[in-house]
Formats: C-alpha cells, sequence, structure tokens
C-alpha cells in the first residue's frame, strides 16, 4: 500500500540520514518516478523532506525533524515500536532508530521484549552467521555454502537466499539451490561454512513452496502416541497442543502427535527419561531400545 510505502521511506531516511532516489527505488521495488512522487506527496503533507541534486546529493529530511503524533494514532505508535522491538532480535542495529522513533512518539518504556536466539555459548557464532545470510537476502547476492545433511555428509552448495524463518526452535533459510535446481529449506545450525559472493541474483521468488510443505517434503514424518508420568505435566503441556494431550484416570497424559522421522526423534523421546513410554509403533520402541543399549554398552566398564 502506498501509505505504507511513504511509512517505509520515512523510516529510511531516519536510518540512514540522507538516501538517492535510485537507492530508495531499489529498497522499495518500485520506479525512481514514484518516488520522486511519494517525496512530494510527503512534502505537501507537511513532511520537511527535500532532494539534493549532483554528487554527494539526495533525499533527506530537514535537521531536528519529528514524526508529528498525528500522523499515526497512540495504538499504531506503539505496534510500530513493537514491531521494530521484535525486529531488533535480529537486527541489532535498529538500536539507533528505535531511540529516535520513541522520543518522536514521545514513548518511554518501550524496552518490552529481550529474546536470544543464539545457543548457549554460541552467540558470536550464531550472530555472524545471521547477519551474513541477512545482508545476502537484503542485497540480492548468491552463498557459497557448506552444508551437513542429517546423515552427517557435507556438501558444497551455491544459493540464492531469500527468506530466514524461525520455526519450532530453530532457523531455516529458505533458498534456491543451484546444484539441486530447486528450492530447499537449509537449517541454518548445519551451515558449517558460508562466503558472500559479488554475483546478484534478480528473481523475487514469488512461486516458492510454502514453508510447511517444504518442511514435509524435506523429512519424513511418524506419528506416535506416548504415555507420560503426571510428574512431567510441566513439559507435555509446554511442548505439544491440547487437542494432542488426553489425561487418564490414574493421573498420566497419553500424547497423539506428529514428529519428523529423523535422528532427533531418538534423541528427543529419550530426553522424557523413565518417565514416558511409547505406546506405538512396535518399531519406534525397537529402535529406541536398541539405542539405549547402544549407550550401556558404549559406557560399560
Amino acid at each position: 500500500m502506498k501509505t505504507d510505502r511513504l511509512f517505509q521511506i520515512l523510516y529510511i531516511l531516519l536510518e540512514k540520514g540522507s538516501v538517492s532516489a535510485p537507492e530508495l527505488s531499489s529498497m522499495l521495488d518500485v520506479s525512481v518516478r514514484t518516488i520522486y512522487r511519494d517525496v512530494e506527496v510527503l512534502s505537501l503533507s507537511g513532511v520537511p523532506i527535500y532532494a539534493t541534486q549532483g554528487k554527494g546529493g539526495g533525499i533527506s529530511l530537514m535537521d531536528g525533524y519529528a514524526f508529528d503524533k498525528a500522523l499515526l494514532s497512540d495504538e499504531e505508535q506503539n505496534q510500530v515500536l513493537f514491531a521494530l522491538q521484535g525486529m531488533q532480535v535480529a537486527d541489532r542495529h535498529l538500536d539507533g532508530v528505535l531511540k529516535k522513533l520513541g522520543a518522536a512518539f514521545q514513548k518511554q518504556g518501550t524496552k518490552w521484549i529481550e529474546v536470544d536466539f543464539s545457543r548457549w555459548g554460541r552467540g558470536s557464532v550464531d550472530s555472524k552467521r545471521f547477519d551474513l545470510l541477512k545482508n545476502a537476502i537484503l542485497q540480492k547476492r548468491v552463498v557459497n555454502i557448506l552444508y551437513c545433511g542429517m546423515s552427517g555428509t557435507t556438501t558444497r552448495r551455491a544459493i540464492k537466499p531469500f527468506k530466514l524463518v524461525f520455526k519450532d526452535k530453530n532457523w531455516y533459510l529458505q533458498a534456491f539451490c543451484l546444484k539441486a535446481a530447486d528450492y530447499r529449506l537449509f537449517k541454518v545450525s548445519r551451515i558449517r561454512e558460508q562466503e558472500l559472493t559479488e554475483i546478484p541474483f534478480y528473481e523475487t521468488f514469488e512461486d516458492a513452496p510454502p514453508l510447511d510443505k517444504s518442511l514435509s517434503s524435506n523429512t519424513p514424518t511418524i506419528a506416535l502416541r506416548l504415555r507420560f508420568s503426571p510428574s512431567l505435566a510441566f513439559r507435555v503441556f509446554d511442548e505439544f497442543e491440547i487437542g494432542e494431550i488426553t489425561k487418564e484416570d490414574d493421573g498420566f497424559f497419553v500424547v497423539k502427535a506428529i514428529f519428523p522421522y529423523d535422528d532427533w526423534v531418538v534423541n528427543y523421546l529419550l530426553s522424557f527419561g523413565t518417565g514416558m513410554e511409547i505406546l506405538d509403533p512396535l518399531e519406534m520402541r525397537a529402535q529406541v531400545a536398541s539405542y539405549v543399549k547402544k549407550l550401556s554398552l558404549h559406557y560399560k566398564t
């Protein structure tokens, strides 16, 4: 929508100070002519925005400009700040923009969320990996990666990344893989090496499959029926949907749920210890029992 684009222009100018019309055109995926029309609309609305020509010129806001509170309702101002705070989880560089908008909206105490998706002891590594992938997406540049599959085999791939997604405690990268000549979903923690190239790409990937379809197509699933001790109620209700849980008369819980069928599921089930029993299917009971025997032999003294 045009109104959203006008606000985006203001946000970009508050962050960067001055931006050329071609740069704004590329960022917002519209023509340069449309950018100049938007600048005119903002100017007619009373926003002190101006354009300078020649080397070092660009589109800028007058020094000291603050948003007119009438542009957004109080609720809309809060929504903008909350959204940016959520984005700040992935982009620490937004801190300055948040301060400017908080001052412009005259809002205090807007630091309502603090989230850290990095693994314990791996914050620096995860942040660098995430920043590189984020920049590759925004700049539309090919990335070379060394990727470790579920079997432990690594392959080198050139990919065109277009979306980072956080789902079920994990970051995933949706990309077009040049090796497979198809869309792929990569688990970010399995990317062992990554290199941002200077090779640009121009696709918008509007025909990319939905995330859930990508997840289901990449990983086989299995339906399990599990029985949990009352002592594990806190995990049962944390990790399963209400519709998947049945409480029995003796206080135990029976859960019916779909799981990804890979090495992860065995380790996940073992995390419940003896407080959980696999009821169905029998082959999963046998698989977990076999794994436990191997562990026992491995640590036998």
